[in-house]
């Protein structure tokens, strides 16, 4: 039996209510006919951008860990500091439950979530995909809500605000290319529509199994 995976259904996440979606053109979206949140929009090259954009994530997040970020300067002592040494400080501080969080939360779980979005956009091209692959877009989008990379970002910025009056801060080249990586994660997770996804990947697992060559 043929199935249509142009044509199914969605929960809205706002009022739970269960709706049917067709086959969206490119740049169209649906919306729930109860309390009319987005239930799904089917972006223009929307795999590409995942792609590129979750790539120059990866080598900006790179970059801001090679470099100092932060340099410090009080009576003619100076103290650079990387995003990397920040968890070492906490450690040696005997703040180990912090120093965790920040190593998962902050630089983990970003990395996490730029990998896998570019694993998806290129399994998902090259039609390398499983019915596995949608339990793992399910995990990602379940902890998406933990990213907290521009949280930690914004939190320093009002950091620095408030030492300046007593220290001379001077941002480093990290500082930067984390300010840059956070842009670049924000716009690939942007481009991330799990409803779109899932249909494209259940229809490339179905094609595979109804192909008399498929292994």
């Amino acid at each position: 039996m043929h199935r249509d995976y142009s044509h199914s259904h969605a929960i809205c996440h706002e009022c739970d209510l269960l709706s049917f979606v067709g086959d969206l053109p490119s740049g169209h979206k649906a919306i729930c006919p109860r309390c009319g949140a987005v239930l799904t929009r089917s972006r223009k090259n929307a795999l590409d951008r995942m792609l590129i954009f979750g790539l120059t994530a990866i080598i900006c997040l790179l970059f801001s860990t090679l470099f100092s970020y932060v340099d410090l300067s009080v009576q003619g002592q100076e103290r650079g500091v990387t995003l990397l040494e920040t968890v070492a400080v906490l450690f040696e501080l005997q703040e180990r439950a912090l120093a965790l969080f920040t190593a998962v939360v902050i630089i983990g779980l970003p990395t996490f979530f730029v990998g896998v979005t570019c694993w998806l956009a290129v399994s998902i091209k090259w039609e390398r995909v499983s019915a596995r692959t949608i339990r793992l877009l399910r995990i990602v989008g379940h902890l998406q809500f933990w990213n907290m990379a521009e949280i930690f970002f914004l939190g320093i910025l009002i950091s620095m605000v408030k030492v300046s009056s007593m220290v001379d801060v001077e941002v480093g080249t990290s500082f930067w290319a984390y300010a840059m990586f956070n842009v670049f994660l924000i716009a690939a997770l942007a481009q991330v529509d799990r409803y779109q996804l899932a249909q494209k990947i259940k229809r490339i697992v179905h094609d595979k199994q109804v192909s008399p060559g498929a292994v």
